[in-house]
């Protein structure tokens, strides 16, 4: 993950930024950039808040982290239902993991991945 680094253009100081995203001091915008610290939901709305850049788009790093790791855990979970018995609700559960996955699935082939 990076973090967005101010363009030249924004000219918005690293104290600012700690202020805009809720933060007393600036050194938390140093650990952002340099991934000591993982970002929040509220950074990331902030930033899109701030710079109008959707948060995908400004930490790609992050989010394709956190969505192969629900990916993974998604086909786990399928797999497990699929062995358990098949009452109306694990069938349900079946029905919407298998929804997400072609989505996804569908998703990736659209950006050639």
């Amino acid at each position: 993950m990076k973090h967005p680094r101010n363009p030249p253009r924004h000219q918005v100081t690293q104290e600012e930024l700690a202020f805009l995203f809720g933060y007393d001091t600036e050194s938390i915008i140093s650990r952002f950039e340099s991934e000591e610290r993982t970002i929040t939901l509220a950074v990331a709305i902030a930033c899109q808040t701030i710079f109008g850049v959707k948060p995908k788009e400004v930490f790609p790093g992050l989010f394709v982290s956190a969505e192969q790791n629900v990916v993974q855990r998604m086909y786990e979970l399928r797999d497990r239902l699929a062995q358990s018995e098949l009452t109306q609700r694990t069938v349900a559960k079946l029905e919407l993991l298998q929804e997400a996955l072609r989505r996804i699935e569908g998703a990736s082939e659209q950006q050639g991945i």
